[in-house]
């Protein structure tokens, strides 16, 4: 079963920074970049993600998937604020290799990544400049 969530990044996150992206690679290829069924590359973002956690400050690093004809990101440097347009989680079914469910997977994706340090962006708001990309599938 395959369940996926919209993500309020406002209220969610205190703040999402960029640190790179790079190709996501071919399960068992590590040097053929996946695709989509259209031919579309596929990517891999990853962000420090900052939010409260029973009342302090934690950051963890999350890898989010987006498909793009050229690399996202590629304009903005390490540490950039950014905003992800059409985020969303996704939870499925862990299963071992008999079939039974051992827990669960989640996967984030979105279709754009979005600076908003140059426009001065409040947090959580969807206009500003960046990089393109159409939704990971």
């Amino acid at each position: 079963m395959i369940q996926n969530y919209k993500v309020d990044q406002g209220a969610t996150f205190e703040s999402l920074l960029f640190l790179s992206c790079e190709p996501k690679t071919a399960f068992g290829d590590s040097s053929r970049q996946e695709t989509t069924e259209d031919g579309l590359p596929k990517w891999e973002a990853q962000l420090v993600a900052r939010f409260r956690q029973f009342g302090r400050a934690t950051n963890e690093i999350i890898k989010v998937g987006l498909v793009a004809e050229h690399q996202p990101g590629a304009d903005l440097a390490p540490a950039t604020p950014v905003h992800l347009i059409d985020f969303e989680i996704g939870v499925m079914d862990k299963k071992d290799r008999d079939g039974n469910v051992t827990g669960a997977q989640v996967w984030y994706r979105c279709s754009e990544v979005r600076s908003t340090a140059a426009a001065g962006r409040a947090r959580g708001s969807n206009s500003g400049q960046g990089s393109t990309a159409e939704a990971a599938s």
